[in-house]
């Protein structure tokens, strides 16, 4: 199963996905912006070593994702749950993840965005990764 942006033919009413389908579509974002992919190649039911990713790539990417998330997660996150549908799952059934996703202004995944400025990060999601 392949994400993609679930809100193309949608663009100014929200659509509701489901809290899994929410993290996997951030991830596929994130990834193919880290990883400079096209986010409509990655599958979430594969490895995340088979787009590159390393332990720098993963440990970012989990701090970016607590950042989003306002969650502590264990580094390893990645490396205990190797792909984006196992990961997301994961994530869901063991945090509290509904709060943040159900904000009023949730944060809009879209392929292929702009960067924002990450000089306002927080967290390890701001240490690795700098262009």
């Amino acid at each position: 199963m392949q994400v993609q942006n679930s809100n193309s033919k949608l663009d100014d009413v929200m659509v509701e996905t489901s809290p899994v389908q929410a993290i996997q579509s951030w991830l596929v974002s994130k990834l193919a912006e880290q990883l400079s992919l096209d986010a409509k190649t990655i599958n979430v039911g594969e490895q995340l070593t088979r787009y590159g990713l390393d332990s720098i790539d993963a440990v970012t990417l989990v701090g970016d994702l607590e950042d989003w998330l306002e969650l502590e997660l264990p580094s390893t996150l990645f490396w205990d749950y190797p792909t984006i549908q196992k990961s997301s799952e994961y994530l869901v059934q063991e945090f509290d993840v509904s709060a943040v996703l159900n904000s009023t202004e949730p944060e809009k995944v879209e392929v292929g965005n702009s960067k924002s400025d990450k000089s306002e990060k927080k967290g390890w999601g701001g240490l690795f990764g700098k262009k």
